[in-house]
């Protein structure tokens, strides 16, 4: 029997032990959070098997030479996820093409060159593999900009820019897509959920304890983070988006809430912009000094064209740098949660060589279960459907009984991914 079929057999086993042990399946379905902690128990049971996807999404390109290494050392720009290549966990992808390498095109990062109509990666994984899992929340697009949209169906999708609305969605029952659950007025989840938990908690063995109480506590932490207003009593307004300031808290606290969501099978299918390619955003404390020699912020744009001017020596470099630190931070957290067992990550960017807008060599990565890491793969020009109709591959999204909803990325792949 395939991995996917025990699977879906042991969930199946699983759900009727729930119903027998006298925990009310209306109680289950009815707080994301309870149901998600619940499956999470036979999601453990997949080590090793792809069951979940991350799209990341790092904006500006790279200069090859610094990205792709010849040896064992990675060079500048791609360094801060040395471990994570020299423990074999990622891939490197060289000579790959970005269709609509650009500035203003956002919609085709995760999709193609003519994507009107048509599901995003992110999305199509999200229905397919949440149907699988019975994941509460299809997908989960989470990001630091708005104002461009990565994620599409039939049409775009606003990207989740504030970390309380993301909590919100996966853990007030929002329900499908990016959903729209609201928990009015604002108070803990926790608390929120009080009596659905306290009457799971009375039918629950130690290790489902153990688990409710790890993933309580993880809320409640990411909830310190970001409610930085207001009491707990529920008389307080919902946290506004600029309750974490800054670039770099939002883009960590983004990616602790995507690996929660995963943690407690929430959802199958996060997406993680870092930026957008119009690439006007600003990085936390990046400054120049324009011709009049005033200080002002530097968008991360400036640093793309003017890398021959000695007043933005080595800026580009950083900024590449930085942003490959974030991706870092996203596997050094999953690893810890041993979510790298059984998720895939895969990263794209909106061009290549950043002076030209081109989409050759475009800094793509591949990471996580099954994934053939710590060496570069040679896409041969292939461009991002190539990559992800090898992922869906690799994650068995086209077989199952949902394999009807996936989303055929065309008969190209990439070989020597996994």
């Amino acid at each position: 029997m395939r991995s996917k079929d025990c699977f879906d057999q042991e969930r199946r086993n699983f759900l009727r032990v729930v119903q027998r042990s006298g925990i009310a399946m209306g109680t289950i379905q009815a707080s994301s959070l309870l149901a998600g902690v619940m499956m999470a128990r036979v999601a453990e049971a997949q080590s090793g098997t792809a069951t979940k996807h991350v799209s990341v999404f790092m904006p500006g390109g790279c200069t090859p030479a610094k990205w792709v290494p010849t040896g064992a050392t990675l060079p500048i720009q791609s360094a801060p996820l040395q471990s994570h290549y020299s423990a074999g966990r990622v891939a490197l992808i060289s000579n790959a093409t970005m269709f609509q390498g650009g500035h203003g095109v956002m919609f085709c990062r995760f999709n193609e060159a003519n994507p009107w109509g048509k599901q995003s990666i992110d999305v199509n994984l999200g229905k397919v593999l949440s149907a699988n899992s019975n994941s509460p929340v299809k997908w989960l697009n989470l990001g630091t900009t708005g104002g461009s949209e990565l994620s599409r169906d039939s049409a775009g999708i606003p990207t989740i820019t504030s970390p309380a609305a993301a909590l919100d969605i996966l853990f007030a029952g929002g329900g499908g897509g990016t959903g729209t659950g609201t928990v009015p007025p604002r108070k803990s989840l926790v608390d929120y959920h009080a009596t659905a938990i306290n009457d799971l908690k009375a039918k629950l063995g130690q290790h489902e304890l153990q688990k409710l109480d790890s993933h309580l506590s993880a809320i409640r932490e990411l909830e310190s983070k970001i409610v930085t207003t207001g009491g707990s009593t529920g008389s307080c307004p919902r946290p506004p988006e600029s309750a974490v300031v800054g670039f770099d808290a939002t883009s960590r606290v983004m990616s602790e809430i995507a690996v929660l969501a995963l943690k407690c099978n929430l959802t199958s299918s996060v997406s993680l912009a870092f930026g957008d390619d119009q690439h006007n955003h600003v990085l936390d404390g990046a400054m120049i000094v324009d011709t009049t020699g005033a200080h002002r912020p530097r968008p991360s744009h400036d640093s793309h064209h003017n890398q021959g001017n000695p007043n933005y020596a080595g800026y580009y470099d950083n900024d590449v740098r930085y942003y490959m630190s974030l991706t870092a931070q996203l596997l050094d957290k999953l690893q810890a949660e041993n979510l790298l067992t059984s998720t895939i990550v895969t990263q794209v960017s909106d061009m290549g060589n950043v002076d030209a807008h081109s989409g050759s060599n475009c800094p793509m990565l591949v990471a996580g279960a099954g994934v053939k890491g710590g060496k570069v793969v040679n896409a041969g020009g292939a461009g991002q459907t190539a990559l992800f109709q090898t992922v869906g591959l690799a994650l068995q999204a086209n077989q199952g009984a949902n394999g009807s909803l996936y989303r055929s990325w065309g008969s190209q792949t990439i070989a020597g991914i996994f």
